[in-house]
């Protein structure tokens, strides 16, 4: 894993509460998906070709998505996911990043 995609994980783990040392990043071929997590190996997959391509922020925010996942222990895009994510970024932000992702 680069440095730079260990600061953004750090940093990502931070804002989302998460003090996990056993959590891996993995840069994956993936045909269409930006990213996943696997809440019994506790490992997020990024698409390598979709990743390369990111700003730093929009890479925080995957990160950070995965994550929230990991927290709430669920795939699903409910009403505690998103009242997560919405603690961290404010909806508008989600919008903006989602977009460009």
């Amino acid at each position: 894993m680069s440095q730079q995609l260990r600061k953004l994980l750090n940093e990502a783990k931070r804002l989302v509460g998460i003090e996990d040392d056993k959590l891996r990043v993995m840069l994956y071929p993936m045909k269409h998906k930006v990213a996943s997590i696997s809440l019994k190996t506790k490992t997020i997959r990024l698409n390598k070709e979709i990743v390369l391509k990111l700003d730093e922020d929009a890479l925080k925010y995957l990160l950070i998505h995965e994550l929230i996942h990991l927290k709430i222990k669920s795939l699903h895009h409910n009403e505690e996911f998103r009242k997560e994510l919405e603690n961290i970024y404010p909806p508008y932000k989600i919008q903006e990043i989602e977009k460009r992702i």
